[in-house]
Order: C-alpha cells, then structure tokens, then sequence
C-alpha cells in the first residue's frame, strides 16, 4: 500500500478544509476522529468517502469492517495526520464523511422534536443530540444560523450521532416554534416555574416539539409566552438547576413516555405490531429476538400487552384468539404478566393495569426498531398501502370466522380459581 508523504496530496488538503465551519458547509463534509467513533458511525451507516490511517497504527478489526462496508483506506505518515487536525495530541485515524443535508420543508417529521435555542457549549450540543438519537428522536431543529452541528467537539460527544438526525434550521426561534405548530406539534417548554410536572404533562395525543435552551438564560421570554405547555423537572435539596444535556435526556423520555401513552391506541391500531397476531412467523421472532436483549418477556406476551393496550380489557376467549395461540400456551403466556401486575382478572375478562401500561410504553422503543427494520427499503406509501392490505385481510378473516360460526368451534380458556 502506497503511504501518503505529503502535506499537499489531495486528500489531506481536503481534509484540511474541514477543520472550519465553513470548509465544512461548502464540501458537505466533516471529519470522524479516531478508531473508536469511526467504527461507530460506518456501523450506524453514516456514509464515509475515504479513511486516513496513520502507517504506524494496526487495527485490523476496524479495516476490516471498512473493507466491508466498501470504504477506502489510504496510509499516512506518522505524525501528518495531526498537521490535519491542529491538535497537540497523536492523531492514528481520520475519516472524511459525507453531512447529511438539512431536511427541506415539505419532508415529514416524525412524532418528537427537540429544538435547541441557542444552545452554546458543542459538548451539550452533541449530548443532545446524542441522547435524543438513543431515546429514539431523530429531528433536531436549529433557531439561529449560528449553531455548527458539524464541529469535532460536537461530533465527539454526539458519538456520530450527528450523521444519523434530521436536521432542520430556521433563522429565529419565533419562525421554528410557527413551523413545528402548523406541523401538528405541541409546543412544551421546561422551566423551574412550569406549572406542570412534565412526568403528568397533559399532552392530548399531539406530537411534542420539546425547547431547550441556552446554558445561561434558558429558553427565551418569547418562546415560553409561545408554548403550549411550560413544565418543570422537580428538584431535590439544594441544587437548583440541570446541565442543559441532562435535562434534556430526562425531559425527552417523561416526556415520550408520556406521549406514548396518551397515543397509544391510535398509534398500535396503525403500526406493524397491532398486524403481528396476522404476519408469519418470521415477525415475530424478529422482535423476540430484540426483546430478549433487554428483557424476558416474548413478542406473544408484547403483542398480548399492546392488544389490552388498545382495548383496556378483553374476553379470555376473544384475547385467546387474537393472539393465536392454543390454550396450554396461552395460559403460559399469561401467567409471567399476571404475576408481574401487568394484568388483572374480573369475571372473564382480562384488564390491563397501569403498570402494564407503563411496560408496554418502556417496550415501544424496541417496537419501532424492530418495524424500523421489517419496512427497510420501502416508501412512505407502500408502507401505508401494505398497512391497508393487511387490515383489509384481518376485517375479512374476521367475517369469514363468524360466517362459518368460528367463534363457537373455539376452545375455552377458563379464568385462575
């Protein structure tokens, strides 16, 4: 392999240019330090035009996967790639990646957003967005055309996570807060003086458009005059106030969590998880296989979950042939949830308690990786239109079930003693 020796090679004075805002915004590129963030974001599928490795370094692990992933790597001499960077400390891997462009106005928003007014530091800059990315938001929406998302700092403490968002910018934060209101938004700010604990925000099923603000003066007198709702984080003893970065991740998940909940009937009658009960089982031990990274509980027992989710309560004999099950199996499946207080029975019917509530809205983030991944490749409208066929085909299961009298060939499933 050839070894770059020069400080004029095309490639490192590229890659020079990206050291300022500005370089960055006309090439569209940025600059990923280190073996460790590199490997992060070609795993997350940012996209990388090429690799600087330093000729000493030996990290086969890492050229490896960037063999795989189709990225060039080309050798350095020793101490250049630092000339890259201006930095005191040895540099061994740098990689040029492409920036995501700012998502233009007509493009959908998902269902959370968190917009930053004026947020200074690029390490709160980049825990923000960072932490949202992990909780699963993806837009991040800008109120100056000041703040740099593309910088080391940020990229560092964002752990890449910058390549991975929808970034939207305006030029105030009067213009933002009108755009995301005529989106469908709900507009909450958090302050000390809220007037509600955002863990109880009445949120109404809308989607949340959450301000954070400036380290020093917080969010702006005219945006919080702006919000449709001002809550706060409640404090204990002395300290008075949050990081920026940490209120901002406590706020995205009461907050979520408490969205989710609200919307949760509208929102599991129209997703891939309410189908499940119908779909092969390929499906669902897709999401079985994510659920037993963080839990116990099986995709049945989820699905059984959202169904009385939906619902509130059901017949055992109705809920046993939703989830499709025989009776030994379905009596198994009930039994963990029972015993957790995620259900409780009356008579014979089966009711979901709050804390089954809560479990599911803790276990939606799981769901939507998992249907993230089931809809890989597919267009908003086919995802709508195979959403549509597959209602279609249950309203006709259902008429063909009781056309035949199904419902009386059922086996009964009987209620503990």
């Amino acid at each position: 392999m050839d070894v770059i020796d020069s400080i004029k090679d095309a490639r490192i004075v590229e890659a020079r240019t990206l050291a300022t805002r500005s370089g960055r915004l006309a090439a569209g590129r940025c600059l990923v330090v280190g073996e460790g963030l590199i490997g992060q974001v070609v795993t997350a599928g940012a996209r990388l035009e090429y690799v600087l490795s330093s000729a000493g370094s030996h990290t086969p692990g890492l050229t490896q996967k960037l063999q795989a992933a189709g990225v060039p790597v080309h050798a350095v001499r020793e101490g250049l790639l630092r000339k890259v960077t201006g930095g005191a400390k040895p540099v061994d891997w740098l990689a040029v990646a492409v920036l995501p462009a700012e998502a233009p106005a007509g493009e959908a928003y998902g269902d959370f957003a968190v917009v930053c007014e004026q947020v200074a530091d690029p390490g709160n800059l980049g825990t923000i967005v960072r932490t949202a990315r992990a909780l699963g938001v993806r837009d991040i929406v800008l109120t100056d055309e000041a703040t740099d998302l593309t910088s080391r700092r940020v990229l560092d403490a964002a752990r890449g996570a910058v390549l991975d968002c929808r970034v939207r910018r305006f030029a105030d934060p009067a213009r933002a807060v009108h755009a995301l209101r005529g989106s469908g938004f709900h507009i909450v700010v958090t302050s000390p003086r809220g007037a509600h604990l955002q863990s109880m925000a009445p949120l109404r099923g809308r989607k949340v458009a959450l301000v954070v603000g400036n380290e020093t003066d917080g969010v702006s007198d005219a945006v919080r005059d702006a919000a449709d709702l001002v809550v706060q984080i409640p404090m204990a003893g002395a300290v008075e106030s949050l990081n920026v970065g940490v209120a901002t991740g406590i706020s995205i998940y009461e907050l979520r969590m408490r969205m989710i909940l609200t919307m949760l009937t509208d929102r599991i009658r129209d997703t891939l998880g309410r189908n499940l009960t119908a779909a092969s089982h390929l499906v669902q031990q897709a999401l079985d296989a994510h659920l037993r990274q963080i839990g116990d509980l099986d995709g049945a027992q989820v699905i059984l979950l959202m169904v009385l989710a939906c619902e509130r309560s059901a017949p055992l004999r109705q809920l046993h042939r939703d989830i499709g099950v025989g009776a030994e199996d379905f009596q198994a499946l009930l039994g963990p949830l029972r015993e957790r207080g995620y259900l409780t029975d009356q008579d014979d019917r089966v009711m979901i308690t709050r804390d089954g509530e809560q479990a599911v809205a803790a276990l939606w983030a799981v769901q939507e990786r998992v249907e993230e991944g089931l809809y890989a490749g597919f267009s908003a409208a086919e995802r709508t239109q195979l959403t549509d066929l597959l209602h279609r085909v249950q309203r006709n299961a259902a008429q063909l079930a009781t056309s035949v009298g199904q419902d009386a060939a059922s086996p009964d499933v009987q209620s503990p003693s």
